[in-house]
């Protein structure tokens, strides 16, 4: 099941599945929520939820094969099916914060005993950690990318593109630490995220919903320490915070304004740095290549500190994720839009 042509398969596989049955689901839910005047267009959401139900319906039996210990297979897949059913349920009802964080937490202690973070490697210094210590960073790490996710899905293709692109190079890492499991559960990620993505794309036909988005942070969250759990670096714990490096930031920035604004109404305000790029008129598909191609450019560096965990790498990847901050502050100040006449029916964070 190692065989990179098998891994391959089963990445096309799940794309092809999840393509199925994403248009199952935007078939359903156009019969079910039509059109509410005659001329609107009705977007369905949830579309995610096939990525879920590819993705696992695939691991559970066959990452069961790759592995001789099933604590971390069985575990993950219950994990990331309570995380994505949280999200399935604040989709449909209001759920405070600290319940919804109390009950994350939850889902992630399931699978975080499976893989111990015992070790942080920084650089030019490895920590040991102790166990409840290392419970406790790995379960805020699951939980915090979980949401960062969630709030980052709000442009076309940008989740599930950022999932595509995460998920390859962890295939690529666990091909080359021989760690058939993450490589498997990489590729399934990847395969099933690229089948929603071709429906998500501009023109979209269908959301990816908070089922989705949370399976996915969830998931990519989890790949370094299911890796290190394989027995390898602990470096990669790090590698995969800067593989997410930009999700991170936009999300931390994000928030971290809307404390000091006093908390005033809702986190998803619109403040991204997606979406104030796109207030600037900038195209959607624009924004989502500079997104990925930055992403791409993190990735590199999560791979290069893996082998030599270099502090100029963290330096280097922040110094550009406040340079992008700063370009578009500078924007905002002195830039006119691109596209003044844009109407608020086209809801540009949406497109």
């Amino acid at each position: 099941m190692d065989n990179p042509i098998i891994m391959l398969g089963a990445g096309g596989l799940a794309a092809v599945l999840a393509g199925f049955g994403v248009a199952l689901i935007r078939q359903y839910a156009t019969q079910h929520n039509p059109p509410s005047g005659a001329t609107q267009r009705s977007t369905p959401n949830g579309g995610g939820l096939a990525i879920l139900v590819v993705a696992l319906m695939l691991f559970m039996p066959f990452g069961l094969s790759l592995s001789a210990d099933p604590s971390p297979v069985v575990r993950f897949s219950l994990a990331a099916a309570l995380m994505a059913f949280i999200g399935f349920y604040r989709s449909f009802q209001a759920l405070p914060r600290p319940l919804r964080l109390v009950l994350q937490t939850g889902a992630a202690l399931i699978f975080v005993p499976a893989v111990p973070l015992t070790h942080l490697a920084l650089p030019a210094l490895s920590l040991a950690l102790p166990l409840e210590l290392g419970y406790l960073i790995a379960a805020a790490w699951l939980v915090g990318l979980t949401n960062v996710y969630c709030y980052m899905d709000g442009i076309n293709g940008l989740a599930s593109g950022q999932a595509v692109l995460a998920a390859s190079l962890w295939a690529f890492i666990g091909s080359l630490c021989e760690a058939p499991l993450v490589t498997f559960l990489a590729v399934l990620i990847g395969g099933s995220a690229l089948g929603f993505s071709l429906y998500n794309l501009p023109p979209r036909s269908i959301f990816l919903g908070e089922t989705g988005s949370s399976f996915l942070g969830f998931s990519l969250a989890a790949l370094p320490l299911l890796c290190i759990g394989q027995g390898e670096s602990p470096r990669l714990f790090v590698s995969g915070i800067l593989i997410m490096s930009l999700f991170i930031f936009d999300a931390a920035l994000t928030f971290a304004r809307y404390l000091l604004a006093g908390g005033e109404g809702r986190h998803a305000n619109r403040s991204h740095l997606y979406q104030r790029l796109l207030k600037l008129g900038e195209p959607p598909l624009r924004v989502l290549w500079l997104y990925l191609l930055l992403s791409a450019g993190f990735g590199i560096a999560g791979l290069l500190y893996w082998q030599a965990a270099a502090a100029s790498l963290l330096f280097a990847v922040g110094m550009i994720c406040l340079t992008l901050y700063a370009w578009i502050k500078r924007r905002e100040t002195h830039d006119e839009p691109l596209f003044p006449t844009l109407t608020a029916k086209d809801d540009p964070t949406r497109l």
